[in-house]
């Protein structure tokens, strides 16, 4: 009886397991990934916090607020830009942080722009690539690329062995990505 009442449990637990493991893939397949986070619609650039500095709100009188401290490695999505107090990044939440040498401020590129687009525009296409894996391609991108520089204009995070694009002249530690960023 025990034994039967434990293959029931492991066959469930595996069942269980496998949906579990496809709705993951699925909603991971729904998402554009830059560098560590989502990228999202309106989101104009991200910050990289490169040493611990001040999350700050703007008040009504044009002062600024001490919010909290951002960590250096952080990453947080900008939405806007305001010019005052030498310049602030919005990360939402009417929460800014101060544009300086603490600060790496990057746009998004136009190939991961392109592939929000598309797939906010065809929620439920099931041929949408598996982002971040090194392994999506990008229609209409060439497949032969003369040097990294030139691969980064369509896959900024480089590509994985098994893509159209990877040559091992581009692998130079030869671990299986061609052009990767330093953080990966």
């Amino acid at each position: 009886m025990l034994s039967k009442f434990l293959k029931i449990f492991l066959l469930l637990t595996l069942v269980l397991g496998i949906a579990t493991y496809k709705v993951d893939n699925a909603n991971a397949a729904s998402k554009v990934i830059w560098g560590k986070t989502e990228l999202k619609l309106g989101q104009i650039g991200k910050a990289t916090i490169l040493a611990d500095t001040v999350l700050v709100k703007l008040e009504s009188n044009g002062s600024l607020t001490n919010v909290r401290t951002m960590k250096k490695g952080e990453e947080y999505r900008v939405y806007s830009y305001k010019s005052n107090h030498g310049g602030l990044f919005g990360v939402g939440g009417g929460s800014f942080v101060q544009k300086n040498d603490k600060v790496k401020y990057e746009t998004p590129s136009k190939s991961k722009l392109a592939l929000l687009k598309e797939m906010a525009e065809n929620p439920q296409s099931e041929t949408q690539p598996n982002v971040g894996s090194g392994l999506e391609v990008i229609p209409g991108a060439p497949s032969v690329f003369k040097n990294c520089t030139a691969l980064k204009e369509h896959y900024p995070d480089g590509v994985q062995k098994g893509h159209p694009a990877y040559a091992t002249k581009h692998d130079r530690d030869k671990d299986g990505w061609a052009c990767e960023p330093s953080w990966r």
